[in-house]
């Protein structure tokens, strides 16, 4: 990391600072002093990055950001105002971008609208194996298993202050292979990182052995063991979903070669397992677990599919499932593209299924279909032409619930 990357330790990054809600600050030239509440008020009216250089003006001001009340309430007033998180990859640095949500657009609109993509920050990004380790929760991107000279780490931005955290190597006792995943605890609200790792027994990959945690919001972060009494594979693609303090994501079972979803609930550090058909996207669905795919191309989504399936989660301890089939409208292909490959990106507050392109092109669109009124209307984003390939890029946050295939649940700018 150089100083691009503004490091800061952890509690600064997200823990929280207590302060009397009428303490009182005289950094208005000595004048009357400012109520708190008010300084908050002022704040919360104010962009993300006006807040973040408001942190300048005194050690008051620079506290109210840590506040949970505070947060909570810029996160609520955020839903308001959705739009679009874009991370891009070039020259051994992560591009982070941001555009609004579009407004409701007449499906069969031959002109695509435009939205402008507005850069945010960047961040270095040396020696990575593959970018779809890039999420994000509630507004604090997650860049896991960055590798580098000195083993995997993995690292967290925070786009509305511009700040980076590089978090503490896992422990493992052998050589292995590394996978870790961001949540967030709704009860306690507390940020974990969850880590797997396993060996790899000449050429084939083992079960995974080791689990470990890390709870973020301590002054010296450390990795703690847990227990997983199942052995299971992980697909090769990092795909999981956080809703309401569990973790969701797909594996195989070691003992009968099954396909199985894990559940990791992050209050109590306890594992669940539901049997599951095959290699989906998965995605927040109205607060239940969704399952994105289509039969005809081996469970991928792009141009050349007529229906898309999706199952909901219905029942954890029966492994119940419910399915939805939606046939595709005929102008699919021609809006979407026979040949283009798709990722899904997020599903909208009104059950609009986001994809995107798997990488960067020109132009760029974003679609959105509606299963209600089986239509679909593609956005053009401009502004990411800095960035050469485009790996896992879209998040969504604000008001809409984001179901990216690698990403967390809703990402709010914090």
């Amino acid at each position: 990391m150089n100083k691009e990357q503004q490091n800061v330790s952890e509690v600064d990054l997200v823990a929280v600072t207590g302060c009397n809600t009428r303490a009182k600050t005289s950094s208005n030239g000595g004048g009357e002093p400012i109520p708190l509440d008010l300084i908050v008020e002022i704040c919360l009216r104010l962009p993300a990055k006006s807040i973040s250089r408001c942190r300048c003006v005194s050690k008051l001001w620079a506290s109210i950001p840590r506040l949970p009340y505070f947060t909570e309430l810029f996160l609520t007033r955020s839903l308001a105002l959705p739009k679009i998180l874009f991370a891009c990859r070039k020259d051994s640095h992560v591009f982070f971008f941001s555009s609004p949500q579009p407004h409701q657009i007449l499906a069969d609109d031959n002109n695509s609208p435009v939205l402008a993509a507005n850069y945010l920050m960047k961040i270095p990004y040396y020696y990575i194996n593959s970018f779809e380790s890039c999420s994000s929760v509630r507004g604090l991107m997650f860049l896991g298993d960055v590798r580098i000279s000195e083993g995997n780490v993995s690292v967290i931005c925070n786009l509305s202050t511009g700040q980076s955290l590089t978090l503490p190597e896992p422990k493992t006792s052998k050589r292995m292979g590394t996978r870790s995943y961001l949540g967030y605890e709704p009860i306690e609200k507390q940020y974990k990182v969850l880590s797997m790792t396993w060996e790899y027994n000449y050429g084939h990959t083992e079960a995974c052995e080791e689990h470990q945690v890390l709870t973020l919001g301590t002054r010296e972060p450390s990795w703690r063991m847990i227990k997983c009494c199942t052995p299971y594979l992980l697909y090769h693609e990092y795909n999981h979903v956080c809703i309401d303090g569990v973790l969701y994501y797909q594996a195989f079972s070691t003992f009968t070669s099954q396909c199985m979803v894990v559940l990791f609930d992050l209050k109590s550090e306890k594992f669940r397992f539901v049997k599951d058909t095959g290699y989906s996207h998965l995605i927040n669905y109205n607060g239940k677990l969704g399952s994105l795919w289509s039969h005809e191309w081996n469970y991928r989504i792009n141009g050349s599919c007529t229906s898309i399936k999706l199952r909901v989660l219905q029942d954890v301890e029966k492994h119940e499932w419910s399915e939805h089939i939606y046939q595709l409208p005929a102008f699919w292909s021609n809006t979407v593209g026979s040949s283009t490959s798709l990722r899904v990106v997020g599903v909208t507050r009104t059950n609009e299924i986001v994809f995107s392109f798997s990488y960067i092109e020109k132009p760029f669109y974003v679609f959105y279909y509606n299963t209600e009124r089986n239509t679909i209307r593609r956005i053009e984003i401009k502004g990411l032409e800095c960035s050469s390939v485009l790996y896992e890029s879209m998040k969504t946050f604000g008001g809409t619930r984001l179901v990216c295939k690698t990403l967390g649940e809703a990402v709010r700018m914090k």
